[in-house]
């Protein structure tokens, strides 16, 4: 079996740069800890405890949740997506350790190569997500609750984001709405490249422009009447026309939208039509409950952690894979006809 040294040896390091890679005691190079993490890889090399317990055939019934606290990250409902992970695994008799430093790179791999988790689950995914490469070299199997562009190296289960945005768009066309408005989450988010949000994004104004529809983007900038108030101000300003709205934010957000929208004396469904998207299906508690097409946690969360388990089985779905959780639509009263249509 091979040892620390002869990883050195393939890597072309020294002893205690690999010891420092795979421990996280010190900051290395990304190009020197590639080195390693391949070489490691290449001659099947685990540190004492994790070869142990591969010898042994031993679990350590342990999964990694990697879910890295950012700045943008909207947490009021996150919880759903911890205990549906949590909940899953435990009918496998598994235990989570979840991990929430955004700079936690070093971690994960200290996990996978120590032989402390049997796998990782990655959540919150960017677009162009560091923590995926981390799965071409790793010895434990890695599953990622979202779809980064380069998803090669793992698999992969999300919401059909795409499907959501066309969805939404449809919707409106059919009851022949045209100068739509479309509200966003924080610039931020879409600059780190919040995966969900630039999927439905893009997919929103494809579907729109493919129909010829006019679609106003406005950025979110604070939940609160006075800032949900700019915003729809300046929507009206750019497009005095809009008669259909959605809203990839939040539900205090959309009780301030449904406020704003008021003070002009516009109701709904009779002059606007409000949509919400990606919330999690409590649109219906609003004082006036409207449409939405949702997250589904539980679904996606579930199907990842089984996904995980069949690979840390040996049951493995191809690498590379991406398994899309349909989009639903519930209907709440809050779209309708264009006025004057209906």
């Amino acid at each position: 079996m091979a040892g620390i040294k002869d990883v050195a040896a393939e890597a072309g390091v020294s002893i205690s740069t690999v010891s420092y890679v795979l421990s996280g005691k010190r900051r290395v190079s990304d190009e020197t800890k590639l080195k390693v993490l391949e070489a490691a890889r290449l001659l099947d090399y685990r540190p004492r405890r994790g070869a142990a317990m591969l010898r042994q055939g031993a679990r350590t019934r342990l999964i990694a949740l990697s879910s890295p606290m950012h700045s943008y990250t909207d947490y009021s409902n996150y919880a759903a997506f911890f205990f549906a992970v949590v909940g899953r695994a435990r009918r496998y008799h598994y235990n989570v350790v979840l991990l929430m430093d955004e700079n936690e790179e070093d971690e994960l791999l200290r996990m996978s190569y120590s032989g402390i988790v049997d796998g990782v689950l990655l959540l919150d995914v960017n677009t162009d997500d560091e923590r995926v490469a981390h799965a071409r070299t790793s010895m434990v199997p890695y599953v990622s609750i979202g779809c980064a562009k380069d998803h090669a190296d793992l698999v992969s289960v999300d919401t059909d984001f795409e499907a959501m945005g066309r969805m939404a768009i449809d919707e409106f066309y059919r009851l022949e709405h045209r100068n739509v408005l479309m509200i966003g989450a924080g610039e931020e988010s879409y600059r780190q490249g919040s995966n969900f949000l630039v999927r439905t994004r893009e997919s929103v104004e494809m579907r729109a422009k493919v129909l010829g529809m006019h679609l106003d983007f406005q950025y979110s900038t604070g939940d609160d009447a006075v800032h949900v108030e700019e915003v729809i101000a300046s929507a009206y300003k750019q497009t005095p026309g809009i008669t259909a709205i959605m809203a990839q934010t939040n539900i205090s957000h959309m009780n301030n939208v449904i406020g704003s929208l008021s003070i002009r004396g516009k109701s709904i469904p009779g002059d606007v039509s409000l949509l919400a998207l990606s919330t999690f299906g409590n649109a219906s508690v609003m004082e006036q409950p409207i449409d939405e097409i949702p997250m589904q946690p539980n679904q996606t969360c579930s199907r990842g952690v089984d996904m995980l388990m069949d690979r840390i089985e040996g049951r493995e779905s191809s690498i590379g894979t991406v398994e899309l959780i349909p989009s639903i639509y519930l209907r709440r009263g809050s779209v309708g006809p264009v006025p004057g249509r209906g």
